[in-house]
């Protein structure tokens, strides 16, 4: 998903406050921040950053995990970690290329 997340937190955050002192800008604000969403509503973007968030948080999980692996086997062979790390940042970045999201 490719959305401007710091655009979209400030016409939440005046959604909000509009709304809670009853303001006659929170019309403009609702209207402003229906334009941005187009067609989607506020909690399927919401859905769609939670879903985005869990796919990062696993992909850097995953990224911990190799290098900590990388990291043993350096220890292990005498080899410089830095070397076979940076290795692993390149075989998962071509891995990553082919997955869709």
């Amino acid at each position: 998903m490719d959305i401007d997340k710091e655009k979209l937190k400030g016409l939440l955050w005046a959604e909000a406050a509009s709304y809670r002192a009853d303001c006659a800008d929170w019309k403009r604000n609702t209207e402003a921040l229906d334009e941005f969403l187009g067609e989607k509503t506020v909690g399927e973007v919401a859905l769609e950053l939670l879903s985005e968030n869990e796919a990062l948080r696993k992909d850097a999980d995953r990224l911990r995990s190799a290098t900590a692996f990388v990291q043993k086997l350096c220890d292990s062979a005498g080899k410089q970690p830095s070397v076979a790390t940076g290795y692993l940042h390149d075989i998962l970045a071509a891995m990553g290329k082919g997955e869709q999201s």
